[in-house]
């Protein structure tokens, strides 16, 4: 799978990628130019907007994000885009949030390492995290609704995102890509991609908490929790199926994606090789 195709090269934006490309069966695979995966919008720059306007003719942008993150780091407008927040998970989830409270955000990053450590560790935090999306009414009820307004785009593109654009983004990517045909090794090729795409950005942060003295254990802490880890997303699918019996049942019968639905997110985001 080349990868680097799908990039999108903007310089406010984490994580930034199409779907355009990917495979799926029956030979075909996810149109190009409408579904576009990114990190929080709070950076973008005026060349950025450019970019999302004139080329990838984004018309339609939807954040994962809880009500404190949008607040704090709200997305800039696109022109011609229309703006809809849906949190994936209720509540304001310490560790997932990305607030600074107006502190350095190295300084923020190792007070947030410490309360990690002390509460379950960011492994822990992002494993419930993954099982709460499975298990939790109000997760899939707000999932539904993100496949609602993926059914209710009428043309051009649309953006999906959260904070780096790797969980709660990831599930919903991953979720999509089943729906729409790929089978688990392009899924899982596509979420793992998060950590090379990411990796200048995490790294930098880890240098710069090196810098700042931090221990050993807050630098693996945040290292952690801005990478992702394919076991976070087969424990998701597996909640899935213990408590729908399968991943199809959840999408046919929780999500509503019935036939005339799933034909109707094909014909808008796939095509024929």
């Amino acid at each position: 799978m080349i990868n680097s195709n799908r990039i999108l090269h903007l310089q406010g934006v984490l994580n930034a990628r199409e779907l355009g490309g990917l495979p799926l069966k029956n030979n075909r695979v996810v149109k190009h130019g409408k579904i576009i995966r990114t990190g929080r919008l709070s950076n973008l720059t005026v060349d950025d907007r450019r970019q999302l306007k004139d080329i990838w003719h984004v018309t339609k942008i939807i954040d994962l994000r809880n009500n404190r993150e949008a607040s704090e780091y709200p997305d800039i407008e696109v022109e011609g885009a229309v703006y809809q927040q849906i949190s994936i998970i209720p509540g304001e989830l310490d560790g997932i949030s990305r607030q600074d409270d107006g502190m350095d955000p190295i300084d923020r990053a190792i007070i947030r390492a410490e309360n990690l450590h002390k509460n379950g560790g960011a492994k822990g935090l992002l494993e419930g995290m993954y099982g709460q999306m499975a298990a939790d009414e109000y997760c899939a009820d707000r999932i539904k609704d993100f496949f609602d307004m993926m059914l209710d785009l009428e043309d051009g593109s649309f953006i999906w995102h959260c904070t780096s654009g790797k969980d709660r983004t990831g599930v919903t990517g991953g979720l999509m890509l089943y729906a729409l045909g790929a089978d688990m090794e392009t899924i899982k090729e596509d979420y793992l991609y998060t950590n090379i795409q990411n990796r200048q950005h995490r790294e930098t942060v880890l240098d710069m908490m090196k810098v700042k003295k931090a221990s050993d254990i807050r630098i693996e802490e945040i290292r952690i929790l801005e990478s992702v880890d394919w076991a976070y997303m087969e424990s998701f699918f597996e909640g899935i199926k213990t408590k729908y019996g399968s991943i199809e049942t959840f999408l046919s019968q929780r999500i509503g994606i019935d036939e005339d639905k799933l034909k109707k997110l094909k014909e808008k985001y796939t095509e024929k090789i």
